[in-house]
């Protein structure tokens, strides 16, 4: 049974994200392990004592606060296989060497937004995490209404990478929703109309188990505002964006939009690379 990986710091947003998890992995068969990764600060000059008060202290707190987690979780989704565990390092390195060991099909991360300069800079840890993984990456924004998976947008560029993104999605959620596959192109040109029926039979041929409808629609720049009111308007449940390493979406979809899609995301986001 595969594992979804999910990093926690026991805040609220956090939660949410395990919630989603754990609705997730009910819904594809799924195990779930969260996450806790905590940082024990000493000093080295002697004082072991303290050092190991505060090593000990800082154990027994993540340990308490995940025992408490489990079983919260555990309440809402009884028949989700919960494992939680705790381990002194830094996050995003912790993360990554686990994924290396190949038992999680997907990570999923919670997003409260930039909150400072520094953030807005550096990045937060989500994305630091979406830029490293191996595996998919699902963001998941606080104020996440429910937690459906039925109808789900693809940002499509008629690019044949993405039929390995669709299969990679496939593996790792296990899930048979009606896709909507959506296209940007530079409001003032003509509509790929063509394109878009070829590229609907392609996937429709692909993927024959889910429903399929294409939509080209026209904008005067490719950016969040514009990604957030497509998945609104076709009330989405989920997007999906694949990230190739060279294609139309490395000029429309740049680092600086996903970061933006990480950041504020308005309905759950799935990063998967290819």
């Amino acid at each position: 049974m595969k594992t979804i990986l999910v990093p926690t710091d026991f805040s609220e947003n956090a939660y949410v994200a395990a919630e989603y998890a754990c609705a997730l992995a009910n819904a594809s068969n799924q195990k779930v392990q969260l996450l806790h990764v905590y940082i024990a600060l000493y000093s080295g000059y002697g004082e072991e004592g303290n050092s190991v008060k505060q090593i000990r202290w800082a154990e027994t707190e993540s340990a308490e606060a995940m025992k408490n987690l489990v079983e919260n979780l555990s309440r809402q989704f009884p028949e989700v296989d919960i494992e939680g565990e705790c381990i002194k390092g830094f996050m995003i390195e912790v993360v990554i060497e686990k994924l290396k060991k190949g038992e999680n099909s997907l990570v999923v991360m919670g997003t409260k937004g930039v909150t400072n300069i520094a953030e807005s800079i550096l990045g937060s840890t989500t994305y630091e995490v979406l830029k490293k993984s191996p595996v998919p990456v699902l963001v998941v924004p606080i104020d996440t209404p429910d937690f459906s998976f039925q109808r789900v947008g693809f940002f499509t560029a008629y690019d044949d990478q993405e039929l390995d993104a669709l299969l990679v999605f496939q593996q790792a959620l296990n899930l048979r929703p009606h896709l909507s596959m959506l296209h940007f192109y530079k409001a003032g040109e003509q509509a790929p109309e063509k394109e878009l029926e070829r590229w609907q039979r392609k996937v429709e041929e692909a993927y024959p188990d889910w429903g399929v409808s294409c939509k080209a629609m026209p904008v005067e720049k490719v950016d969040i505002n514009a990604v957030t009111q497509e998945a609104k308007a076709d009330r989405l449940d989920l997007l999906v964006f694949a990230r190739p390493h060279k294609s139309f979406f490395q000029k429309i979809f740049v680092p600086s939009l996903t970061k933006a899609v990480v950041n504020y995301p308005s309905i759950p986001s799935l990063f998967i690379k290819v």
